[in-house]
C-alpha cells in the first residue's frame, strides 16, 4: 500500500505493485480501513485517487506524432540528444522539444521510462 500526496501519479505505485493509494491527509478512519482492504486482498484508493483514475481510462488512446516516434526510436537505441539532432538534421532543442512533448502524452518523467511505456503501449516496436 502506497501513502503518498495527490500529485503523485497514481500509477507509479500500482505499477510498483501497491495494492492501494490512500492520501497522508486521509481521516485515521480511511486508513485504516484501506489497510483492512488490502490485508483482505481487496484493493483501496483515496475518493480523489478513484476519480483520477477514472477520468484518466476516460482519455483517447496515445498517440505520438510521427516524428516523437521516431525521436523516440532513436532514444530507444541509445542515442543522445545531440547525436539524434544530427541524425535528423535538426536542432538539439528541437529533439528536447519532442522529447517532452512524448513525455507529457506517456505521463513519465525521463527518456527511460518513455521508452518502457512506448514498449508496453505498443508505439514502438519491440527489438532485439
Amino acid at each position: 500500500m502506497s501513502v503518498g500526496p495527490p500529485v503523485t501519479p497514481a500509477n507509479r505505485p500500482a505499477e510498483a505493485g501497491a495494492s492501494g493509494y490512500l492520501l497522508k491527509a486521509a481521516p485515521q478512519e480511511e486508513i485504516l480501513a484501506g489497510v483492512r482492504s488490502v490485508a483482505r486482498g481487496e484493493v483501496a484508493l483515496a475518493p480523489s485517487i478513484a476519480a483520477m483514475l477514472v477520468r484518466r481510462v476516460g482519455r483517447p488512446a496515445v498517440s505520438l506524432s510521427p516524428r516523437e516516434t521516431e525521436v523516440l526510436g532513436l532514444v530507444a537505441e541509445g542515442l543522445s540528444n545531440p547525436e539524434i539532432a544530427r541524425r535528423l538534421y535538426v536542432g538539439e532543442a528541437t529533439v528536447k522539444t519532442h522529447l517532452l512533448h512524448v513525455f507529457e502524452k506517456l505521463d513519465v518523467g525521463d527518456r527511460t521510462r518513455a521508452v518502457t511505456r512506448a514498449l508496453e503501449l505498443g508505439l514502438l516496436p519491440h527489438r532485439r
